[in-house]
Order: C-alpha cells, then structure tokens, then sequence
C-alpha cells in the first residue's frame, strides 16, 4: 500500500502515510527507499503538504538515536541506510525556505552532526546489491545546510570544521565523491566567516604529522592522500583570494 501510494504520489492522509514513510526510511531496498520514500520527503516538504507541527515533529523524530544515530558505530550491516537517509531528510526540513525551526534546532544539529561523523564507521559509498549508503557523504550534506541556514552562529565553526577534518583525517579510502562533499561546508564556512586560527592550525598538525615520519605506511598515504585531495577541492570553492593563497601554502607542502 505504500509503495502504491508514493508511485501514484497520492498524499492524502497524509498523516498515516507519514508515519509509514518514517519506518521505511532505512528500508534495505533501494527502490524503496531511495527512489520512493526519499523522493516523497523532497516533494511533500518542499511542496508544504506538511503544517509546520508536522515538520517540527518530524524533524525531533529523525535527530534521534532511533534513526540520525540508529546503533550509530555499526559497519557493514544495514542499519547505515537508516543513519544515511535520516540525514538525508533533515537536510530537505533545515533547507525548507519558510522554516519552522529555531536557534536551538541550529546548534543541536552541530552537536548531532559531530557526534556522528566522529562515531562513523561504516563509510561505505554505493553498495552493489543495496545502493547507497554513503552515510558521510549524506551527513556532510546535512552539514552544508547547517552551516548556511540564517541562524547559525559562527560560534559553532571550529566544532563544525573539527568534525569534517576528522573524517578527512582517515586511511579509509574514499571512492564516491565524498572528499569532494566533505569540501563544500568548509568554503561555505570560510566564505561566511573567514580562516579562522584554529581551523588553520588543526590542518597544520595534520601536516606535521605526516611530515615528521621518517618512512610512510600505506595507511599514511592514504590519510595524506585524503587531505591533500581536500585541500584541493576547499582551494577552488573559497572565494578570496587572499583564502586561497593561505591554503595553497598550506597545499604546497604535501604536493610532490
């Protein structure tokens, strides 16, 4: 009946349907819940079949611990397709133009975001039998519509920026573009706010570290390769070049 009803994007009783799309959002097949229920947030939020109690009540449910981080620290098990595509739609309810949040919505997305990218661990991009699960990518996403809503606060930056660097900071290898999404808050940050010295300084200690090893593991190598490549992608997104010039500095001492 769902599946019927989200082919045919027939949203009346909209609150039963509602509640059915919530339980499917994590749903292991793709078409459900990727090409469907995710579809149908985007349409039915966006298009404001939802009153903004409903939006408010959806957004509290998904930031929880029983889908944002839903046994958050799992890997390779189906439980990311929930985190991932909560994360997915609580980007689609903070975009919303007419929005029903406030202040402390804002900064308790910062905290939940951080929590989870540090908690992370299954960084699987697209999975064959499954589709995306990308949950880095999606929650990096999220993130982006955090930094660029009207009522975060530049408090929040080096939180916000330590959390990306910690997933750049990492031997895993990243295959589905999320290094390039991990760049795009950062110069959405950097163009609002400026270089800030912390954010300067956590890349520095990235740097000297790997400089100060003597020989390079294929993990090191992997970390640096990460940094480097987002470095890269944060360089041509930032707006001054006065910003540009500080990161290609930066840059330039870990490309050979």
């Amino acid at each position: 009946m769902l599946i019927e009803k989200l082919e045919e994007k027939n949203y009346s009783n909209n609150k039963l349907l509602l509640k059915e799309m919530v339980l499917n959002i994590g749903n292991p097949n793709p078409y459900i819940r990727d090409k469907l229920v995710y579809n149908s947030f985007l349409e039915i939020i966006t298009k404001n079949y939802l009153t903004n109690a409903q939006l408010k009540n959806l957004f509290e449910q998904l930031v929880t611990n029983q889908y944002f981080l839903y046994k958050i620290g799992s890997k390779n098990d189906d439980t990311v397709y929930k985190r991932s595509f909560s994360a997915l739609t609580l980007g689609i309810l903070i975009n919303k133009e007419q929005s029903f949040l406030e202040k402390f919505h804002i900064s308790f997305s910062v905290d939940k975001t951080y929590f989870f990218l540090l908690n992370e661990q299954d960084r699987r991009g697209f999975t064959n039998e499954k589709g995306w699960a990308h949950s880095i990518a999606h929650c990096t996403d999220l993130l982006d519509e955090i930094v660029t809503h009207p009522l975060f606060e530049q408090d929040l930056y080096d939180k916000t920026l330590e959390s990306i660097l910690f997933c750049v900071n990492d031997s895993f290898v990243y295959e589905d573009d999320e290094i390039e999404r991990l760049s795009t808050p950062s110069a959405a940050l950097i163009n609002r706010y400026g270089l800030s010295q912390e954010y300067l300084s956590m890349i520095d200690r990235l740097i000297s570290n790997f400089l100060s090893k003597q020989s390079y593991s294929h993990l090191d190598t992997r970390m640096i390769s990460n940094v480097r490549n987002y470095l890269r992608a944060v360089y041509f997104k930032v707006n001054l070049e006065e910003n540009k010039r500080v990161l290609l500095n930066r840059l330039k001492k870990i490309t050979t």
